[in-house]
């Protein structure tokens, strides 16, 4: 009996009890024979220990006595293999060297004699059809790598805090070759790898390496590398990863492989992954691992509340909108009908670091329960917007194409550009649900701008989350830029320039953030779910890191100065003022809710039916006769279609079926004119000659005339408005062009109407005056519009209908938003002053917590070392701009003087930092004054040492100079700058 390799299709079968000489069989190819370590040998040999193990336990007694009689055969003295060189022994097999697989089709060792066994080895060479699939082998490597994560994890700790090698003393190290690739550099290195540091992986790690495989890699990576195309990829997201591979093959003079994205691509996942995990245990220190402190805390300027400080109309302003641009396609595999079932491979793997909602808790606002809440035109939440608006339409975009998965995102920032929570928009269009499950989160006086709050407003106050919206004082707003574009009866209601307490701010930061973010789509289109989530959170984090708050002075800054510019022109607007006869700016107030009354009322009337009973008796009968004459042309047709000239045709013809629903219709109408004739108690049928005939049939003419006026007067209106907005000065190019794109679309519907006009106004006794649609296009004021003379509105002698009226209380109304936006302003940039200085107190504190040695083992040492290198990190994450900020601070008090009133002088948080409950653990600077470390007295110093505690004191008042410091230095640099000097040590 021996052992026989043979070669398979893919792979090398091993046959036990093969009966074929060696020299009846084909020359067997050369077998690359693969030499393990000692490591790896160690841990192939406990694997196949168990395997044979978990084969024993399954083994019927007859197979198990059958094993026994080969074990004994093996190890008997006459047994001797020596002859058969390329022959593989029974002992080999038994005790695990080499691997004998019988069949796929399972029940090894079946027989109940050897020579049962042998048979079916024989019958085993016909190879069985493989099922499987390659979906979980993503998931099986990730697997893989979890199974080594904490092992990896303090490897890469270890690595960052030393900030060079580990090459490690545990053990006997194992020499490993394997490809370094570098930025500038790739070699092929025999690394020396410990065999005590808990894995191969976490031994490549404490090199500074990221291997592209969790057991034997062929590639690694250097972090050096990784990072680099992290920080390049968030800076320009068309920098793709399969572009950087092949910039590297050019730097490294090698020819491009194929494969080396992927190898890039699985080593990225696994350095981000680290990263967030390391990040996670800094949080948790910090005690700010809840997902949900990130929102509520992530803007200092907007959440991080002083004691003493004005209050505000809205303590909080935020944008949310969605975007279509960021779309992934679901693959699938063939189906009969088209594409069939998704074929994606399997992972679990998670990426919304806090910044996306779960998705389970959007989907508790599903369409389903919506339905009977959402505004319709039965339950008369009928908005003048809806037409011009797709995103208000909600059964034209609840669906979407069924190639798409995700369908888009939609985000919520607050108005200095935070990332405060974001949601993936799920074969769907931009459903009520999305924003219902992010304002769910929000606290107390919060303004929301979105393009469609004023139908939004409707469906929040209906919903479940209505009562608590109302509670809140939760306000929907519109944007400025999408505001031009809606009705005038909106714009009144929810334009931001017309709401109190709104300031400057225009509300339209998700425009701006999403014309940056949309160079993210060709890198997510194709990507799995995972590899999306990732980059987009990827990218909105580092922009919030690196940008929005390296910008957030600036833009308080800018803010303020523009607020003092529109200032500037106050005695201009006063003059204006007295030329219109107006004495308090209150009479603006006034003047814009009595345009509001009457768009109101413009907009009942023409949408309200006023038809009297009369008039739908005369409506009924002429509905009748005119089923009536249909009847008769039926008939006519029907005789035709008999005819013997006519064609032959089986069944019925469709002039039957057009005489039976011509007859279903004048019944119906005959019903409807009976229960009109009951209700005014009419016994005599009225025909066109009939008194009472003719003066109903004038008044329906003078109702339909009226409601084609009314509509006609609102669409002009609203028109002209637009037009002096537009021709106003100080209306940018962009806005100018938004505009006169929404009055196109508005043309369209002030056509319709002058048609039905005209219809109605040659109808009516006697005829009114024919209206060319051309010259109501070509009208600049109400006064030109001769036609809404004889409106019973009277607008063109309203006083807020003058255009030198309404220009004039638009300014005013800007002067008021200024004097708002200085007053926010000043509230904010004490705010961001003190976060700056108690963030930087409080994390300096417990970085040096961890950094204390005393009275901890060597292993917490290293621990808690390798953590304050990552809390350190975070530290000067945002750390680095405070200085750039002080400066931009100091210069606008300077440029400006007195008539900037932001205080720079840090004030008392009514709040901490960290949710500590603990208050030694505070982040005040009188905190810092009173105790040493958190909880008391340091855990290692004794109460009666007075030097060791005088140095504790001493360490303490040291680091409040330097963070006091660092605002004093910020206004040294700006004298300095201005001088053309420098600051030296």
């Amino acid at each position: 009996m021996s052992i026989r390799r043979f070669k398979g299709r893919s792979r090398t079968w091993q046959v036990l009890g093969s009966t074929t000489g060696v020299d009846d069989c084909a020359p067997a190819p050369p077998v690359k024979k693969l030499r393990l370590g000692p490591m790896k040998l160690a841990q192939y040999q406990d694997n196949r220990a168990i395997q044979r193990k978990e084969t024993w336990d399954v083994m019927s007694t007859t197979n198990r006595q059958n094993l026994l009689a080969l074990q004994e055969m093996a190890a008997a003295p006459e047994f001797d293999a020596s002859n058969a060189p390329d022959l593989l022994t029974v002992a080999g097999v038994l005790d695990g060297t080499h691997e004998a697989q019988i069949s796929h089709a399972g029940g090894d060792h079946g027989g109940e004699t050897l020579e049962d066994i042998i048979e079916l080895t024989e019958r085993a060479r016909t190879r069985c059809k493989d099922t499987r699939t390659r979906r979980d082998r993503t998931q099986k490597r990730n697997d893989a790598f979890a199974a080594q994560m904490p092992s990896m994890l303090k490897a890469y700790s270890a690595f960052r805090a030393r900030g060079k090698p580990d090459e490690g003393d545990e053990g006997q190290p194992e020499l490993y070759q394997v490809t370094v690739i570098d930025l500038f550099t790739e070699q092929s290195e025999t690394l020396s790898l410990p065999l005590g540091c808990g894995g191969f992986s976490a031994a490549l790690l404490r090199l500074g390496l990221v291997p592209s495989a969790p057991w034997t890699p062929t590639f690694v990576f250097t972090m050096a590398t990784l990072d680099f195309y992290r920080v390049s990829h968030a800076r320009c997201p068309q920098f793709s990863i399969y572009a950087f591979t092949k910039t590297l093959a050019d730097l490294h003079g090698v020819p491009v492989r194929s494969t080396m994205h992927q190898h890039f691509s699985i080593a990225l996942d696994l350095y981000l992954d680290l990263r967030r995990r390391t990040e996670l245990q800094v949080l948790t220190h910090l005690g700010r691992e809840d997902p949900a402190w990130r929102m509520k805390n992530c803007c200092p300027a907007c959440s991080y509340r002083l004691e003493g400080e004005d209050e505000l109309i809205f303590s909080m302003l935020v944008t949310m909108d969605g975007n279509d641009s960021l779309k992934r396609v679901l693959r699938r595999g063939p189906g009969d009908d088209g594409p069939g079932e998704t074929n994606e491979r399997w992972d679990d793997r998670d990426a919304s670091d806090g910044y996306y909602l779960p998705r389970a808790q959007v989907d508790e606002w599903a369409r389903r329960r919506l339905a009977n809440i959402l505004p319709s035109d039965d339950n008369g939440a009928e908005n003048p917007c809806k037409e011009r608006w797709k995103n208000m339409l909600n059964d034209v975009t609840a669906k979407m194409w069924g190639i798409f998965d995700e369908t888009g995102l939609f985000l919520c920032l607050c108005r200095h550009g935070f990332a405060l929570v974001m949601v993936d928009m799920l074969r769907s269009g931009e459903l009520s649900k999305y924003p219902l499950a992010v304002l769910k989160h929000f606290g107390v006086d919060i303004g929301v701008g979105y393009n469609i709050g004023c139908h939004f407003c409707t469906t929040l106050d209906t919903s479940e989350l209505g009562p608590k919206a109302r509670e809140a004082r939760l306000r929907c707003l519109v944007g400025s830029f999408h505001g031009h574009a809606h009705n005038r009866l909106c714009q009144v209601c929810f334009l931001a320039l017309y709401v109190k307490g709104l300031g400057i701010e225009d509300l339209e930061g998700c425009e701006r953030r999403f014309s940056r973010s949309n160079a993210l789509a060709g890198c997510s289109r194709r990507a799995s779910r995972f590899h999306r989530q990732q980059e987009i959170t990827g990218y909105f984090k580092h922009m919030d890191d690196y940008d929005v708050y390296a910008s957030l002075a600036t833009f308080l800054c800018s803010n303020y100065e523009q607020s003092l510019k529109i200032l500037d022109d106050e005695p201009i607007v006063r003059q204006m003022m007295r030329d219109e006869d107006v004495v308090d700016g209150e009479e603006f107030v006034q003047a814009l809710a009595d345009e509001t009354v009457y768009l109101q009322e413009l907009w009942k009337s023409s949408k309200k039916a006023e038809d009297t009973p009369e008039t739908r008796y005369v409506a009924c009968l002429v509905a009748e006769s005119a089923d009536l004459a249909k009847v008769t042309a039926c008939r006519a047709a029907v005789r035709q279609s008999r005819s013997d000239d006519a064609a032959f045709t089986p069944g019925k013809t469709k002039a039957d079926m057009a005489l039976r629903h011509a007859l279903e219709k004048r019944e119906r109408s005959a019903m409807a004119l009976a229960d009109i004739e009951q209700e005014l108690g009419i016994t005599t049928r009225w025909t066109p000659t009939s008194p009472s005939y003719i003066a109903a049939e004038e008044e329906a003419r003078s109702l339909e005339y009226q409601r084609a006026l009314d509509r006609l007067e609102l669409l002009v209106v609203e028109r002209l408005f637009e037009l002096t907005k537009m021709n106003q000065s100080g209306t940018g190019y962009k806005m100018r062009k938004h505009i006169a794109k929404s009055l196109q679309a508005r043309s369209k519907a002030v056509r319709s109407a002058v048609a039905k006009y005209n219809a109605a106004a040659a109808a009516v006794t006697p005829p009114r005056d024919h209206v060319d649609i051309e010259q109501v296009l070509e009208y600049a004021f109400l006064a030109d519009f001769d036609l809404l003379r004889h409106s019973h509105h009277e607008v063109h002698r309203q006083y807020w209908a003058r255009p030198a009226y309404r220009a004039v209380m638009n300014r005013w109304f800007r002067l008021e938003r200024a004097r708002e936006e200085i007053k926010r302003l000043d509230v904010e940039i004490r705010r961001f002053v003190t976060w700056m200085r108690d963030e930087s107190v409080f994390l300096h504190k417990r970085e040096r917590e961890l950094r204390w040695t005393e009275g901890k083992t060597e292993q917490q040492v290293e621990d808690d070392h390798a953590l304050a290198v990552h809390l350190a990190e975070y530290r000067e994450r945002r750390g680095r701009f405070e200085q750039s900020h002080m400066m931009r601070l100091h210069t606008l008090k300077r440029r400006w003087g007195t008539r900037c009133t932001a205080s720079l002088t840090p004030g008392v948080p009514l709040q901490s930092v960290s949710p500590d409950e603990d208050e030694e653990d505070q982040m005040l600077v009188d905190a810092e004054r009173e105790v040493g470390m958190a909880g008391g007295e340091e855990p290692t110093r004794q109460a009666d040492d007075d030097e060791d505690h005088s140095e504790g004191e001493d360490d303490e008042a040291h680091d409040e100079q330097v963070s006091d410091l660092l605002f004093k230095i910020a206004g040294l640099g700006i004298d300095a700058e201005e001088r053309g000097e420098s600051i030296t040590e």
